[in-house]
């Protein structure tokens, strides 16, 4: 796959950078580095299509549960914040 000159929503110059990504599936998250370009205009993210198949991959395994290769790096919790 050729890596794209432009970025496609602004036409801002891309750069290959490391980045976080967030990813969710049921009741887990998971944070993955990966490499993208990056707009440095608008900020917005281009993947490979090989990454973009990873995180698939490891939302469907975050949803069904199959996280015993992945490292525990906290607990997340829900606060019911009080009405205003």
């Amino acid at each position: 796959m050729m890596k794209p000159k432009k970025c496609p929503n602004c036409q801002g110059e891309l750069i290959t950078k490391q980045v976080e990504k967030i990813l969710k599936g049921g009741v887990h998250t998971a944070i993955i580095q990966v490499e993208a370009e990056v707009c440095l205009n608008c900020g917005e993210r281009l993947y490979k299509p090989d990454v973009v198949r990873q995180f698939s991959q490891i939302r469907s395994k975050l949803k069904n549960k199959e996280i015993t290769d992945f490292e525990l790096i906290g607990q997340s919790f829900r606060v019911n914040s009080p009405t205003l």
